[in-house]
């Protein structure tokens, strides 16, 4: 569709069209000092293997997820590799005709040193990327890439289980007591799972979410309403095995995992009907 279309934004910050470079997978190119990854988490292996072709032993890897596994599987998939943390921070989704539609005029991607990093290989990536105007270092990523996964998984989890936005669960009785729980949950696993946070997490995230737009939702609540795939394995199930491996009690992080792991059940049932 890029070939036929190029690349179509429509954004509040101002619009784009254009017709960049393209690459498929098994052609000739490369190798490139740095790859940027920003796929759904369920497409990963299949991008780990279209990537390796492009890749040399140092190239750089600067991906763009959703949660904290996608870390481990990069390090497996690329052992070794010089390894970014990368986080994003903008509302956008894909429109029917291929166009990607940013939703709201804030954007931050914020990157770090993350493994497998020399000094000079850090300095000559850092340069290169701060050049770039829509990236921000930050010297503690790993913090950051933690903050970010706490707020997707507590989001997305509840929009999902109530299927609702968040002003209908905020003003429901209970219901940001229902957040403080979630919350609490989730940081108490990342924390025994090595994690840091910011002081005062919670409540800075509790105030967050109590000026939210009273219809903001998530995009894993929009895939699910459209009968997609979801990264719930990749969030909410990711979490769960965390807080199993640490002897953490979550029952309702399980039980968002569990209304998850149900639909994708079904959704995977009906796609292989005849």
């Amino acid at each position: 569709m890029l070939a036929e279309t190029g690349l179509v934004v429509h954004s509040p910050t101002g619009n784009y069209e254009g017709h960049p470079p393209l690459l498929s997978s098994g052609r000739p190119g490369g190798t490139f000092d740095v790859a940027i990854i920003a796929s759904k988490a369920y497409g990963l292996p299949e991008a780990f293997e279209q990537l390796r072709p492009y890749l040399h032993s140092r190239s750089v890897i600067l991906p763009f997820l959703n949660g904290m596994k996608h870390m481990e599987q990069i390090e497996a998939a690329y052992p070794g590799q010089p390894l970014l943390g990368g986080v994003a921070r903008i509302e956008a989704t894909l429109g029917e005709d291929g166009s990607i539609r940013h939703l709201s005029p804030h954007h931050l991607f914020t990157y770090g040193k993350f493994r497998n990093f020399s000094e000079d290989e850090y300095e000559a990536v850092r340069a290169f990327l701060s050049s770039i105007s829509l990236f921000v270092e930050k010297p503690d990523i790993e913090r950051d890439l933690w903050e970010k996964y706490a707020f997707i998984n507590v989001l997305s989890g509840l929009t999902t289980l109530f299927q609702a936005p968040v002003g209908d669960i905020r003003e429901a009785p209970g219901g940001m007591d229902t957040f403080r729980r979630v919350y609490t949950e989730t940081v108490n696993v990342i924390l025994r799972a090595g994690g840091t946070l910011s002081d005062d997490y919670i409540e800075k995230q509790l105030l967050i979410v109590g000026k939210l737009s009273a219809q903001s939702t998530t995009s894993m609540l929009r895939d699910l309403q459209l009968g997609l795939p979801t990264e719930s394995a990749h969030i909410q199930g990711y979490l769960v095995e965390l807080a199993h491996r640490h002897d953490c009690e979550v029952p309702l992080l399980e039980v968002i995992h569990q209304r998850l792991a149900i639909y994708e059940k079904t959704r995977s049932g009906l796609t292989q009907e005849p």
